[in-house]
């Protein structure tokens, strides 16, 4: 794999093609703080007065991570023009990156998880899939970031730190996370197919899953195919540009999966929103076999 060094000198003479990462760079950020404003209503409504739960710190990690690490990644490919600033930022990046994919990933399988009613064996799977997605990531990341090269300081002055132009072996770790994401497909619609054929009545929390399982899922599977072929078949000097818009796309619609659920939660508990949010916790938590619908809640009810 040639060396960062190396590209960014031959990205020279591509800088038309190197300045669509900026742009692309630029791009997600906007989008991560747009969705931010967009949701943060139902975010202070829903979520923020709720009891504290580990679902609850797994969303606003994921929630607001991307603001650190898609800012990260902006600032380095569009301002940091020395060897030294760029070896000690980009180490940082490399980290965050896929650290963060992994906790968007992990919503989507704690709620799959859910909508089986807590199965082994769809338990099973989900631990499986994180270890995919965990252990060649480790590997990866250890690799490159032990082999890396940084160009000298007058090729940054023109070129910027851009951070993933030399990723060829990034394509496991996005590999890993399409396993995952077609896992998690497959389960939500095969779920609703059988939930289908028995002819059961989906209540609204239900029905908001499934939604966003066919919906969101397949457009994040997209993104990620997409950016996969980015980086597998598009020149080398633009082969990152949609890295971290997919970082963007990924964090976001996993916010909107629990908002979602959080939203028809309290819809169906019958209860102000006051009430609902002093007495619930933001879970996913089997109900108890005599109960009519064995599924889960998100939000488990309990009085004080």
């Amino acid at each position: 794999m040639p060396s960062l060094a190396t590209l960014l000198e031959e990205a020279l003479w591509h800088l038309d093609l190197l300045v669509l990462i900026k742009y692309a760079g630029v791009v997600s950020l906007t989008y991560v703080l747009l969705d931010v404003l967009d949701t943060l209503s139902d975010e202070i409504t829903y979520v923020w007065p709720s009891r504290l739960s580990t679902m609850k710190i797994i969303f606003f990690v994921n929630r607001y991570m991307p603001l650190i690490d898609v800012s990260w990644g902006v600032s380095l490919i569009l301002g940091v023009h020395t060897k030294k600033t760029c070896s000690i930022m980009w180490p940082t990046v490399v980290a965050l990156y896929p650290l963060g994919s992994f906790i968007s990933e992990v919503i989507l399988m704690v709620r799959t998880v859910a909508l089986w009613s807590f199965n082994r064996i769809v338990v099973g799977l989900m631990i499986l899939n994180a270890l995919i997605i965990i252990v060649p990531t480790v590997a990866v990341v250890q690799q490159y970031l032990g082999t890396l090269h940084y160009p000298e300081t007058d090729v940054l002055e023109i070129t910027k730190c851009v951070a993933s132009i030399s990723d060829g072996i990034g394509w496991v770790f996005y590999s890993c996370i399409i396993i995952s994401e077609t896992t998690v497909v497959a389960l939500t619609l095969l779920k609703q197919y059988l939930t289908a054929v028995r002819g059961s009545t989906l209540p609204l929390l239900l029905r908001t899953m499934y939604r966003d399982g066919t919906g969101f899922y397949i457009l994040l599977l997209s993104v990620s195919i997409a950016n996969l072929l980015c980086m597998t078949s598009a020149p080398v000097w633009v082969s990152s540009a949609l890295q971290l818009p997919h970082r963007a796309v990924h964090s976001t619609l996993c916010t909107r999966v629990l908002l979602n659920l959080r939203k028809a939660a309290a819809r169906t508990s019958g209860l102000t929103i006051d009430d609902f949010n002093k007495r619930s916790y933001l879970v996913f938590e089997e109900r108890l076999p005599n109960e009519d619908d064995s599924l889960i809640t998100l939000s488990d009810l309990r009085t004080p």
